[in-house]
């Protein structure tokens, strides 16, 4: 037994300084990811209404109401140009049974007439909370000292001009008007000043928002960083 752990201690030493000299190397590789629902990508949708997320802390404004058309705009877009999903064609109009998104998404007998009418499989809905952001203040942040390692705070200037959304994302089955699925995607779309009261391409290239909306329905992509040692 003595000698056995002799070995082992020899071993030890002898790794450290090849583990020491060793470089690294930063490499990127794709994760292959699932969609949040089971589709067979030839489902029948149909993108429900989109409404405000309720608030006491300020009216509702002209900003709030395009939120809610061009985000409805945009979701259809997106689904019919990265699926193979069949977007529903409805003229009719949806009026959610709640202003309360959490009651509205709960009464699945009001979703699956819904869904009988318009032969929708799966229907999506959404309330949102649209904030226009100009301001600029100080924030603080902790960061990690290079000298000697220890965590501080320190008051850093942000500014902020732009969009800021908030989302609940509902899925709901159109046979059984069951949630299928629900989760909130948060992202900042950053404009310049003068621009803060044009309300159209609201949502356009906002990759956090699009990957998350894609990523309940079909598999996606994520690029990852990881580090390998090399000779």
């Amino acid at each position: 037994m003595r000698r056995v752990a002799s070995l082992l201690v020899v071993g030890v030493i002898v790794a450290v300084p090849m583990l020491a000299e060793a470089g690294t190397k930063e490499v990127r590789i794709d994760l292959r990811l699932r969609p949040k629902i089971k589709v067979t990508s030839t489902e029948r949708i149909l993108i429900g209404p989109v409404t405000l997320e309720p608030r006491v802390d300020a009216p509702t404004t002209s900003a709030d109401l395009a939120a809610t058309r061009e985000f409805r705009q945009h979701l259809r877009q997106l689904l019919r140009r990265e699926t193979d999903l069949t977007i529903v064609e409805y003229d009719g109009e949806i009026s959610p049974p709640s202003d309360l998104p959490s009651e509205a998404t709960a009464m699945a007998e009001f979703w699956r007439e819904v869904g009988e009418e318009t032969d929708a499989q799966l229907i999506v809905t959404a309330s949102l909370d649209v904030r226009v952001l100009d301001r600029e203040g100080y924030t603080t942040e902790e960061y990690v000292s290079p000298t000697d390692g220890k965590t501080y705070f320190r008051q850093v200037l942000v500014e902020e001009t732009g969009f800021s959304y908030d989302i609940l994302l509902t899925v709901l089955s159109g046979e059984t008007g069951e949630v299928v699925h629900q989760e909130q995607i948060t992202d900042f779309k950053e404009r310049s000043e003068r621009k803060l009261q044009e309300y159209q391409d609201m949502f356009d290239d906002l990759y956090t928002l699009e990957n998350r909306l894609l990523g309940v329905f079909v598999p996606r992509t994520v690029v990852a960083k990881r580090v390998i040692y090399t000779d």
